[in-house]
């Protein structure tokens, strides 16, 4: 694969990165982390095609693998199979790098009332 899944840690951010699996435990690694992902990725396809998105959906039990994206064009979400996906750009921004639970609950915390 372009870059070996298991070797970046998880407190490093996937944005920018390029994965080009060779063989199906990759590939469903690599949509696994497009999956986990909180930005656009493009899913480059073997006729050539690339389709950017944000993955929301993807179904590794079916008869046919897929993996479904919400399109920034706001138009109906577009299903890609496994068999048909070349490789995998992190191309959006990651939006949750950096951010934990603990900060968003502490943004959100009320003030306590004095006495």
């Amino acid at each position: 694969m372009g870059s070996d899944v298991s070797s970046i840690s998880t407190t490093q951010s996937w944005e920018g990165r390029h994965l080009q699996p060779s063989n199906d435990k990759e590939l469903h690694e690599a949509i696994g982390r497009a999956f986990d992902y909180r930005g656009d990725v493009t899913i480059q396809l073997k006729t050539g095609e690339q389709v950017m998105g944000y993955v929301f959906d993807r179904q590794d039990e079916a008869p046919q693998s897929y993996v479904k994206l919400y399109l920034p064009e706001g138009h109906e979400p577009r299903m890609v199979l496994y068999q048909e996906i070349a490789g995998i750009v992190f191309s959006g921004e990651d939006t949750a790098f950096g951010r934990s639970w603990e900060d968003w609950a502490q943004k959100w915390k009320k003030p306590e009332a004095s006495s």
